[in-house]
């Protein structure tokens, strides 16, 4: 079992103005405080056009937290592929494997905001089956010293990646978020599997899934990693925490989720606009680990069996 963690001062929210400048070093003391405090992994995610200038280009701001670490393994949450070419995320992804002397590890995701597809002139609707074909792309490219593909989105002949990253083929993960369709999805090819937020009992039924559809498709359970994105709120005290998620919800995740379609339902269609009362709404509030720092251990360690935990502290 692993953990990971990330920062969040990648963006300015709006209970907590302050220099973007200063969010950045921010970034970059976590995780050299990450990496002091023995955690497996440090992240940064992606997204673009957001008035609060939510971090867009994740493998640089990781870049910065190479320069300063010398263990921790430097991971995207998720990098939105389908919005790149897939050499050029390649050979990005590989310039951070050498900088970094093999510590990088791609957590790679559809998106689903339809402005950041309109933004950079290319379709939402193709961004599930163009992702698959990017990251076989990003496996035979850090993989072969010479390669070909021949997909329906994407094509090349007798390609070669320079530079040579350190990992052959860099580690990467499927980010599928909480649907049964991304779950089977992502076990079929035989991906990594990385869940988004999600309450414990419905997060087993989505790995069960995954391992059931990747053993199905011929995958040895080895082969079949799973991993989770969990919040979590920490308090002096449960009232304390859950005032938090509170804040959380209201600064930052209601817009996500009541206006860009961030929830989705059992067959991967984007939910816009629900109710807070919304089954897949509380569901997502419920998702949170809130608490002291030991009953949020306590639950942890008594409720996760999973390959490989990432996880967001908040």
């Amino acid at each position: 079992m692993e953990f990971w963690t990330t920062s969040i001062g990648l963006s300015k929210m709006r209970p907590m103005p302050g220099a973007l400048a200063d969010g950045y070093e921010n970034y970059v003391r976590g995780a050299v405080e990450a990496e002091r405090l023995a955690f497996d992994g440090y992240g940064s995610g992606e997204h673009h056009f957001m008035y609060d200038e939510f971090i867009p280009l994740p493998l640089q701001a990781l870049a910065a937290a190479a320069a300063v670490t010398s263990r921790v393994r430097l991971s995207t949450n998720a990098m939105l592929l389908p919005l790149y070419d897939p050499m050029e995320a390649a050979e990005i992804a590989a310039t951070l494997d050498v900088l970094s002397k093999g510590r990088v590890s791609l957590g790679l995701g559809m998106g689903y905001r339809p402005y950041e597809f309109d933004g950079f002139g290319t379709a939402k609707r193709t961004r599930g089956a163009r992702l698959r074909e990017a990251m076989e792309v990003l496996r035979l490219a850090t993989s072969q010293e010479t390669f070909s593909y021949d997909g329906e989105h994407y094509r090349y002949e007798n390609e070669s990646l320079f530079p040579r990253p350190v990992q052959r083929p860099i580690d990467m993960w499927f980010c599928g978020g909480t649907s049964l369709q991304g779950a089977r999805r992502a076990g079929r090819a035989g991906l990594s599997y990385w869940l988004a937020n999600s309450p414990f009992d419905h997060t087993k039924r989505i790995v069960a899934e995954y391992r059931r559809a990747g053993r199905e498709a011929g995958f040895a359970d080895a082969q079949l990693r799973v991993a989770s994105f969990k919040d979590v709120c920490i308090g002096n005290t449960m009232e304390a925490a859950e005032g938090l998620r509170k804040v959380l919800m209201e600064s930052f995740y209601d817009e996500h989720i009541l206006g860009y379609g961030y929830l989705v339902d059992e067959d991967g269609r984007n939910v816009y606009d629900p109710s807070k009362q919304h089954p897949l709404y509380r569901r997502f509030v419920e998702s949170f680990y809130c608490g002291t720092v030991e009953m949020v251990v306590e639950e942890k360690l008594a409720t996760v069996d999973m390959t490989t935990i990432p996880g967001r502290v908040g």
